[in-house]
C-alpha cells in the first residue's frame, strides 16, 4: 500500500475526477443529477479511436458525458463497440466506479514512476495534444487510475463550467 500512497502523494494535487462506466449513459446522467447534484452533462457522441491496451493497438468507441459534482468532474463512459478496458470492466464487473482522474504536467515521468511501483500503464492514447493512460491501481485502490496531460487546455474548453 506505500507504493500507492507515494504515487497518490506525488500526483493527488491533481485530483480532478471520478469517472463511471455505465451500460445506459442517460439513465446514470439522471441518476447522477438526482444523487450527486450534477449539473447538465456535456456529451461527446461514440466515434471509432485507437487506443494502446497492455502493448496491442486496438480501436474502440466510448459514449462519454461529462458535468460537474462540488469541484469534481464526473465522467461517464458507456461503451458502444470494440475492444478495451472500459469494455472489460463493464463485462467483468457491470456498471460502476472506474477510475479517478489526475492532471498531470509530464505524463511520460510519472508513468515511469508509477512503473517501478509496480503500477503498469494499461492503457492510454491521444486526442489533439491531450494524452491519457490508465494506470493498473486496482489491486490496490479498487479502481484504475488515469494520468491525463493536457497542455493546451484542450479538455478545460469543451467544458462549460472552466
Amino acid at each position: 500500500m506505500a507504493g500507492v500512497a507515494n504515487l497518490l502523494a506525488s500526483i493527488g494535487g491533481g485530483l480532478f475526477q471520478q469517472a463511471f462506466v455505465v451500460a445506459d449513459l442517460e439513465q446514470a446522467q439522471q441518476t447522477m443529477q438526482a444523487t450527486l447534484g450534477c449539473g447538465e452533462f456535456v456529451n461527446l457522441p461514440a466515434a471509432d479511436l485507437d487506443y494502446d491496451l497492455r502493448g496491442e493497438r486496438v480501436s474502440c468507441a466510448l459514449e462519454i458525458g461529462f458535468a460537474r459534482s462540488g469541484n469534481v468532474q464526473i465522467e461517464l463512459i458507456r461503451p458502444a463497440r470494440g475492444e478495451g478496458l472500459h469494455v472489460e470492466f463493464l463485462a467483468s464487473n457491470g456498471p460502476g466506479a472506474h477510475h479517478l482522474g489526475f492532471l498531470v504536467d509530464d505524463l511520460d515521468a510519472v508513468v515511469a514512476t508509477a512503473g517501478t511501483s509496480g503500477y503498469a500503464n494499461v492503457m492510454g492514447g491521444q486526442f489533439g495534444s491531450l494524452r491519457f493512460c490508465y494506470l493498473d491501481t486496482w489491486d490496490a485502490l479498487g479502481l484504475y487510475t488515469e494520468l491525463v496531460e493536457d497542455p493546451d487546455a484542450m479538455m478545460a474548453s469543451i467544458m462549460p463550467w472552466r
